[in-house]
């Protein structure tokens, strides 16, 4: 069993497709493409239950279907069987491709103290989103806990140090 920290999920199962078995694919926006990068899913069913550990599954076909996919998936021969496996997908990080020099998963930015340029904490990184246009560091504040979200782009993201555990940005407290 991986820990969990290991998961990085990407999209969620959402029932039948046709009556051979096949399942209805539905990517998470960020990190979706992850799934065509791998030859194992780790799939938790929904609601989640405590106690209850991913299992594998393995594609052996990937189509694009409308905005969605759908999938044949080794596990699941049957529309019941398909029918009963709505949950949520995941990768494990060690099966993704190696990543170049300066890059980084979403997920290995959370945790991370975030200062201004001037060396002043403003928070800590919660997550990453988008709004559509450019993607989005979200930051819990420093002065009350509050939530704000920084553009992740170079006029305002000037470095991220995995060593020292730290985002430097050009941004303010007084600007959110």
């Amino acid at each position: 069993m991986q820990e969990e920290k290991n998961f990085i999920q990407v999209g969620r199962t959402a029932g039948a497709y046709g009556v051979k078995g096949w399942v209805r694919i539905v990517l998470d926006r960020r990190n979706g493409g992850f799934i065509f990068d791998v030859d194992r899913w780790w799939y938790l069913p929904y609601p989640r239950k405590a106690g209850v550990s991913p299992i594998v599954l393995t594609p052996l076909e990937i189509k694009p279907h409308g905005k969605d996919l759908i999938a044949r998936i080794a596990e699941i021969k049957t529309r019941e069987e398909a029918m009963n496996h709505k949950g949520t997908l995941f990768v494990i990080r060690e099966d993704l491709p190696e990543l170049q020099e300066g890059d980084f998963y979403d997920e290995d930015l959370v945790g991370l103290t975030v200062k201004n340029n001037e060396g002043a904490p403003l928070g800590t990184v919660v997550g990453v989103t988008d709004n559509g246009a450019q993607d989005l560091l979200a930051v819990e504040s420093v002065e009350d806990q509050s939530i704000f979200y920084i553009p992740m782009v170079s006029a305002y993201l000037l470095s991220v140090d995995f060593e020292t555990n730290t985002v430097t940005v050009d941004w303010s407290l007084d600007w959110n």
